[in-house]
């Protein structure tokens, strides 16, 4: 067992060679939005140096499909997940939304940097459920002024020929855990 901010700082590893000179003397933040909740782990160096939980998730966009097109939570899920949802939905639905999410985002941000001796936050990682909406790390980047990008641990690994690098590449952000759960050491 672990934590889950644990393992996706664990699963970080597989990412931060992708980062300019390897994330090394930067603060990373890593932010998993999961269905009702938002945790923000900053590292610098492999090392956390901050974490906050807030209130905010994909299930706020469900609810707002519910509300705009009358649905119950299951079909608003299905439709959130499958598509077919009416035409006005991006404008209407989907892009205020991402908008909020860039906003709490930002919010969390700005927590971090009145907690702590840091102003400055080099990259956002975007992991969880959301991170899977196209346009969601030009969205956090315009919100935050800060690159953002989509977690996928698994970008660098040979694939067997039974997985669907397009189906692994959409879920890669929600499996964070998993993966760092995956690469758990028993060394300590």
């Amino acid at each position: 067992m672990d934590i889950e901010s644990f393992a996706i700082q664990t699963a970080f590893e597989l990412i931060e060679r992708a980062l300019p000179e390897n994330g090394k003397d930067q603060n990373i933040a890593i932010v998993d939005v999961g269905t009702t909740m938002m945790n923000l782990n900053v590292l610098r160096n492999g090392q956390s140096i901050y974490m906050r939980e807030q209130p905010f998730g994909g299930n706020t966009l469900t609810q707002e499909i519910q509300r705009a097109f009358g649905m119950s939570p299951e079909e608003a899920e299905a439709a959130k997940r499958t598509g077919g949802l009416p035409d006005n939905y991006d404008a209407e639905v989907l892009a205020p939304f991402m908008d909020t999410l860039g906003l709490e985002v930002a919010r969390a941000l700005q927590f971090f940097f009145t907690s702590t001796q840091y102003n400055q936050v080099n990259h956002i990682l975007l992991a969880g459920g959301c991170a899977a909406i196209p346009g969601i790390d030009e969205v956090t980047t315009r919100r935050t002024s800060v690159p953002s990008m989509i977690a996928n641990p698994f970008a660098n690994m040979a694939l067997s020929s039974k997985i669907r690098p397009k189906n692994l590449a959409t879920d890669a952000p929600s499996l964070m855990v998993a993966c760092g759960l995956a690469m758990r050491r028993f060394d300590a």
